[in-house]
Order: C-alpha cells, then sequence, then structure tokens
C-alpha cells in the first residue's frame, strides 16, 4: 500500500487538517485533549496525518487521546511503533473490537476515523449506526476515506461487481461494490461533507469517497 499512500497523501493531509481544524475547546473532561478513535486501525499508516495536523492546528488542541480499535491485536505493536515515528506514542492506546460493538460509551467521542475500513465490515450500516452512536452529539466529527463503486463509469462497476466475490475471498473480506458514501448520508441524516474522486492507476479501487460527517 505503499505507493498508494504516496498518492493519496495530499487529499489525506488536507482532509486531517480540516478535521482538526474543527475540533478544539474544552471536552466533557475539562481538557483541550480530544478523544479521536480510529476503527480498523491496522499499523496505524495514518499516523503522520495526525502528527502534522496537530502541529498546524488553528484550534487550541493541546494534545490527542487516540483510541486504536482493530479485531487483529497482532496490529498493536505495530501500531505503536508507527506512533514512536511521529511522536505520538503517548498518545495512542490500542483495544481489540469491531466496527459493529464499539467498546465505547455513548457520546462519548469527539472524532472517529475510518480509511480503507468500512469495505471491510461484516455489516456496514451496523458499523456506521455504532459510529454515530459513540460520537459527542452536537458536533461529533467522522472523517471517512473509503474506495468504493464507481458510480460515474458504468464499466468500471461493472467490472466492480464481477470481481467482488473473488476480492471478498482473497483480501479478509475486502467489497469493491459498497455504496459508501451513500450510505454515510443515510445514517447522518446528510450532515455529512461527501466528496468523490477517481485514483490514477488504481483500477477497481480507485474510485473513491471521502469527507467529513458531523453528528
Amino acid at each position: 500500500m505503499t505507493d498508494y499512500e504516496k498518492e493519496v497523501e495530499k487529499y489525506k493531509s488536507e482532509l486531517f487538517q480540516k478535521l482538526f481544524n474543527s475540533l478544539g475547546g474544552e471536552n466533557s473532561s475539562g481538557t483541550s485533549v480530544p478523544v479521536i478513535v480510529e476503527v480498523g486501525m491496522g499499523t496505524f499508516p495514518n499516523a503522520k496525518y495526525y502528527a502534522q495536523a496537530l502541529s498546524s492546528s488553528t484550534n487550541e488542541v493541546k494534545g490527542l487521546d487516540i483510541v486504536g480499535v482493530d479485531p487483529n491485536s497482532s496490529m498493536s505493536s505495530y501500531a505503536q511503533d508507527n506512533a514512536r515515528l511521529y511522536g505520538l506514542s503517548s498518545s495512542l492506546r490500542t483495544v481489540n473490537g469491531v466496527a459493529e460493538d464499539l467498546p465505547f460509551a455513548d457520546g462519548s467521542v469527539d472524532a472517529i476515523v475510518t480509511t480503507l475500513t468500512l469495505c471491510s465490515v461484516v455489516d456496514q450500516t451496523k458499523a456506521l449506526s455504532e459510529i454515530r452512536r459513540v460520537l459527542k452529539p452536537n458536533g461529533g466529527k467522522f472523517l471517512f476515506w473509503e474506495h468504493v463503486l464507481s458510480e460515474d463509469n458504468k464499466t468500471l462497476a461493472l467490472q466492480q461487481t464481477l470481481l467482488n466475490p473473488v476480492q471478498t475471498f482473497s483480501a479478509d473480506g475486502c467489497h469493491l461494490n459498497r455504496r459508501t458514501g451513500m450510505n454515510i448520508q443515510k445514517v447522518f441524516d446528510g450532515k455529512v461533507d461527501l466528496n468523490y474522486m477517481t485514483l490514477e492507476g488504481k483500477w477497481v479501487i480507485a474510485p473513491t469517497a471521502f469527507g467529513i460527517a458531523t453528528v
């Protein structure tokens, strides 16, 4: 995924900066350290975006409380390595869990992040409902970056649909034909800054939905 990350770095960096600029002020514990949950963190390839956005945030964000959720507990050590690389080791804690059953209380999280995660969850609607449940009311943010079914190229959409069974079998349940952007709009009642783009040279994972939803 190194080449993929290089291609999308500019766009993801801007997206994380937009999220961080919307955070700030005191949270429920009386501090200006927002709680950010990354669902499907894996090896924490997004660490650099957190570090960059934190250093240039326009708000009074004093630090981060990042909670990485992943069903594979073996990812934790790799995530911690990446956190150390970007000076975030004291900000990151990891828990074992799945998107459909997040281990957090209602309305307890300032922001949630998913990048290339919702393609693989077993029940996407339930996962999105869980994300909304744990976000703080009146301002909780959900940053997403997900490959999706093409909405403007019928040939590519057909290829994605035909190859989907092979993809789900060979890539840990990853789906090529999900309308994730539309599903996010439904769950968040349309309060979504939703964008679409098609990456160069990425074929069936080129169509991408990204943005920030607000509770």
